[in-house]
């Protein structure tokens, strides 16, 4: 039985006794759930609490106004489920499928390991490097010369360096 403030009290707020004890659940849940309260007050009781912010004028009754729950239809509720998995299972094969191919990126990235296991050291492999670069580089430049129509010039640094 609520004694502060007295239910006739809170009478004039609401249409009748059963909207004002379901506005002031309502209330009290909400507080329950972590909402703040209106004004500083020492109850406890959320209930009382609830029923203190009625009495103020803090929480009020609209008239007319329900929340209007629409069952969904278990074969709806079990559709979307089923889209769900899907859509999840979708995503791991092709987070699955990712991470396959970076590990075939990676197995065909040649290391360190590869050049030692021919027996070339990491400084001889760059210095093959740095030659095939200048080869190409000059056989791209006789090649656009030719087409240009005058003759290459012989250089036999250059050669000499290739051998």
């Amino acid at each position: 039985m609520l004694t502060h403030p007295s239910t006739e009290a809170l009478l004039p707020r609401a249409e009748n006794r059963y909207v004002l004890a379901m506005l002031a659940a309502r209330r009290a849940r909400q507080l329950t759930s972590g909402a703040c309260p209106t004004f500083e007050t020492e109850t406890p009781n959320q209930v009382t609490l609830a029923c203190e912010e009625i009495g103020v004028g803090s929480v009020v009754y609209r008239y007319g106004k329900l929340d209007v729950i629409i069952p969904v239809h278990p074969r709806i509720i079990a559709a979307r489920e089923a889209a769900l998995r899907e859509a999840r299972a979708k995503e791991e094969e092709e987070r699955l499928e990712e991470q396959s191919r970076i590990m075939r990126q990676i197995d065909r990235q040649p290391g360190e390991d590869v050049f030692e296991q021919v027996g070339i050291s990491a400084q001889d492999a760059s210095l093959i490097a740095e030659r095939l670069i200048s080869h190409v580089t000059l056989m791209e430049e006789e090649e656009r010369k030719a087409a240009e129509g005058t003759e290459p010039e012989e250089d036999e640094a250059t050669e000499d360096e290739l051998d």
